[in-house]
C-alpha cells in the first residue's frame, strides 16, 4: 500500500513554485501571477526581508534606447555575449525589454529616481560599461518590503522559514521540492508543475574583509548554496561556476556590498604614495571593469604602494555628494550614517579608507532562451544576470515563461514519489 504524502509532511500544491523570494524570486512572482495561475513563492527567511535586496539597494541599471552614447540594446548585447558569459543575445534582449518596466513597478511603489535637472534620470557609468546604465535612487532601503506588499496583493501564496532541500524530478521533468521548516523542523512537500529556481548568484565566501563581518545584507554566509547544489543535484547543468570570482572595494572595516555609485559618480582612487593609480590599468581607470579596480589596488598592495588606499570625491558636486552619503549609501546599508558618524567620514571634507571585499563565486544554469534549463524539464532559471536589475528582470521573464508553459505544456500535477520523500525527510 502506497504511503500518503499527508504522513510524512505538510502537502502544497501549485501551478508554479518559485524557490528563493530575493529579488528575482519576487521578480518572477510578479509576471508568474499576472497568468491567473497558483503561484507559491517559498524561503527560508520572511519576504519583507529576504535576499541581498532586504538590506536596500542605492542603484537600478538600465538601458533605455535613448540618445545618450551607448545606451542602446545591441551595445548592452555586444558587452554581455561574450564567450564566457554564459548568456545568449536573445536572453540579454529579453533583460533589456524587461527593464523600463521593472523601473515602472518600483516608480509604482513610491520608489524614488534621482533626475537631472532637464527631468531625464541621473545616470552614471561602471563597470567598465560603455554607456551610462546606472539609474540611481533615494529611498533604496524600502524596496524589498514595498515589493513584498504588492506580491501578497497580488494573491501569491508565501511559504516563509522553509528551506527546500531537494527539487523533485520524475521522468526527467522537475515536479515540486521538499524542505524542512527552519523554525520549527516540520517536513514540507510541494507539488508543482513548474519549478523556478530563484536561489541567487553568489556562492560561498572565500575570504574574509577587515570588519570580519558579512556584506551588510544577506549575502555569504547566510546563504546556503542551494542555487547550485539544487539544480545541480536534479540534472542542471551549471556553467560559469569556475570564471565568475568577485570582489569590490569596502569602506574600510565596513561589510557593504559595493561602491559602484561612487566610483561611478567620479571618486579618484588614491594609493599610499599619492598616486591616482587605476591609470595604469585601464583607460577608464575607477569606472573600469570591477575585476581590473580589485586587480589594479591588489597589485599596488603587493608592490608596496598601500595600504592606505583612499577613494577621494572631494571635488564632486555638492548636491551629488549629499546623494551619495545621506540617500544611495544608506539606502543599500541601512546603518550607514551610523558608521560614519563614528568613523568621522564626510565625502565633501576629506577622502575615505577603502580596502578589498571577500571573494565570492558566481555560476548560472545553463538555459535554453526561454529561460528553461537544458537538461531537466520544466524547470526554470530565475537568477541569470548581475545586480538589483538582473535579478528581478530574470526573474520577471522566467516567470512568465514558466507561467506560459504550466498552462500550455506541462498542465499535469504528477504525484511524487513516497520513498524517496521519506528518505529526504530522514
Amino acid at each position: 500500500m502506497a504511503t500518503p504524502l499527508d504522513s510524512l509532511g505538510i502537502v502544497h500544491e501549485t501551478d508554479v513554485l518559485i524557490l528563493g523570494a530575493g529579488a528575482s524570486g519576487c521578480g518572477a512572482a510578479l509576471s508568474a501571477s499576472r497568468h491567473g495561475l497558483r503561484v507559491l513563492l517559498a524561503d527560508k527567511g520572511k519576504l519583507e526581508s529576504c535576499g541581498s535586496l532586504g538590506g536596500g539597494n542605492d542603484h537600478f541599471m538600465a538601458v533605455l534606447n535613448t540618445d545618450a552614447p551607448g545606451d542602446t540594446t545591441e551595445t548592452i548585447v555586444d558587452f554581455y555575449c561574450t564567450p564566457t558569459s554564459g548568456y545568449s543575445p536573445s536572453q540579454v534582449r529579453q533583460w533589456v525589454e524587461a527593464m523600463p518596466q521593472m523601473i515602472e513597478v518600483l516608480k509604482s511603489l513610491g520608489i524614488e529616481f534621482l533626475h537631472n535637472a532637464d527631468g531625464s534620470f541621473y545616470r552614471t557609468t561602471g563597470f567598465g560599461q560603455p554607456g551610462s546604465w546606472w539609474t540611481h535612487i533615494n529611498n533604496g532601503k524600502y524596496i524589498k518590503r514595498r515589493l513584498a506588499g504588492l506580491i501578497r496583493s497580488q494573491g501569491v501564496d508565501v511559504l516563509e522559514y522553509v528551506q527546500c532541500t531537494k527539487i523533485l524530478v520524475q521522468d526527467g521533468k522537475a515536479i515540486g521540492a521538499a524542505g524542512f521548516h527552519v523554525l520549527d523542523g516540520t517536513f514540507h512537500i510541494i507539488r508543482a508543475k513548474i519549478v523556478i529556481s530563484a536561489l541567487g548568484r553568489l556562492n560561498g565566501r572565500v575570504s574574509v574583509n577587515s570588519s570580519l563581518n558579512p556584506f551588510n545584507s544577506a549575502f555569504s554566509p547566510f546563504i546556503t548554496g542551494s542555487q547550485i547544489a539544487l539544480p545541480y543535484e536534479a540534472g542542471a547543468q551549471i556553467i560559469t561556476l569556475d570564471t565568475e570570482q568577485e570582489a569590490t572595494l569596502l569602506p574600510k572595516g565596513w561589510g557593504c556590498p559595493g561602491m559602484n555609485g561612487i566610483t561611478s559618480s567620479g571618486a579618484k582612487g588614491i594609493n599610499a604614495l599619492g598616486q591616482r593609480y587605476m591609470g595604469k590599468y585601464h583607460p577608464m581607470m575607477e569606472i573600469g571593469p570591477r575585476y581590473l579596480l580589485i586587480q589594479g589596488t591588489h597589485r599596488e598592495l603587493t608592490e608596496g604602494n598601500g595600504p592606505p588606499f583612499v577613494l577621494d570625491l572631494t571635488h564632486i558636486d555638492r548636491d551629488i555628494l549629499h546623494h551619495l552619503q545621506y540617500d544611495s549609501m544608506p539606502g543599500d546599508k541601512e546603518t550607514w550614517n551610523d558608521y560614519c558618524a563614528q568613523a568621522g567620514i564626510d565625502f565633501s571634507a576629506k577622502p575615505m579608507e577603502v580596502e578589498l571585499s571577500e571573494l565570492y563565486i558566481n555560476g548560472i544554469l545553463y538555459l535554453k532562451d526561454n529561460f528553461e534549463t537544458r537538461t531537466v524539464k520544466g524547470l526554470f532559471g530565475g537568477s541569470v544576470f548581475n545586480d538589483f536589475s538582473g535579478s528581478i528582470c530574470s526573474g520577471y521573464i522566467a516567470g512568465d515563461h514558466a507561467a506560459r508553459a504550466a498552462g500550455s505544456t506541462y498542465t499535469e500535477l504528477p504525484e511524487p514519489d513516497a520513498d524517496e520523500l521519506g528518505r529526504e525527510k530522514r
